[in-house]
């Protein structure tokens, strides 16, 4: 949320404005109305900065009232406004429910609007003008005998187009080491976590690690940070670093495995 240049809402980096206050810039999504501070995260309900993000169910009704999960956001989630919601999704392991709206990006009182448009009430259909009835003493005798009638054609039935699934939200590097942060066990090395960000690019998103080099990229890296790989702050650093590549490998935000000459302790 600090120093974020898209809505960490609905991934919007177009439509923000932002305006004063309180000695910081509030930005708001012009999109779909959450607020955060540029300068510091702080909840938009109390105004805290004691904030977790955690993965949401994105869901839609693909058909009738079956709701299918369609893809995965971070939610940003304050301890205090929040709690019940965050100490459920932390303790049972699961991600928040898709139709929770967050108080810390929304505030108490401000909710997106998400209900159905209205629709438009029926227009009267003027009646039918009655039609004349021909005269049988003025019809001509018919010719040959008369043909019966067919039944009649049955309207071709209306071809349902599919409709597109729409697209999963592809965490940021920032969101996803967030996202492993507040749910790792144990001795974590937050330091390792900082600079892997900042060498990723902590606004890009979370598919850098997916491409063709990636594995040699990140080994060569890593080399570069920690030279003795056997010391104990590079054995920390590494083994947090592995712990965060299988925890998005385990909820498939990542196609392949960057960590694989790591692993084999390939230089």
């Amino acid at each position: 949320m600090a120093g974020v240049a898209e809505c960490p809402s609905c991934g919007e980096g177009e439509e923000l404005r932002g305006e004063p206050c309180e000695g910081d810039i509030r930005v708001t999504c012009l999109s779909c109305g959450a607020q955060w501070m540029r300068g510091a995260p702080r909840c938009a309900g109390c105004g805290g900065q004691d904030i977790v993000e955690r993965p949401q169910s994105m869901t839609r009704h693909s058909r009738g009232t079956q709701l299918s999960i369609i893809g995965w956001r971070e939610v940003s989630l304050c301890r205090t406004c929040d709690a019940e919601v965050l100490e459920t999704s932390i303790a049972q392991n699961t991600p928040v429910p898709g139709d929770y709206v967050s108080n810390c990006l929304y505030g108490p009182g401000e909710r997106p609007s998400t209900g159905p448009a209205p629709r438009p009430a029926p227009t009267a259909t003027p009646a039918p003008r009655p039609v004349a009835q021909p005269d049988p003493a003025a019809a001509k005798p018919a010719r040959g005998p008369a043909r019966s009638a067919g039944p009649p054609a049955q309207p071709r039935a209306a071809r349902s187009r599919p409709r597109p699934a729409a697209p999963s939200v592809v965490p940021t590097v920032r969101q996803a080491i967030a996202g492993f942060l507040a749910e790792a066990s144990g001795e974590v090395d937050h330091t390792a976590m900082l600079v892997l960000g900042t060498h990723l690019g902590s606004h890009e998103r979370l598919g850098v690690p997916d491409e063709p080099d990636a594995a040699d990229s990140l080994a060569a890296w890593c080399d570069g940070h920690w030279g003795d790989r056997n010391s104990a702050a590079a054995q920390r650093a590494l083994g947090t670093i592995l712990r965060a590549i299988d925890f998005w490998g385990a909820r498939g935000r990542l196609a392949s495995d960057p960590a694989a000459k790591l692993r084999r302790g390939g230089g």
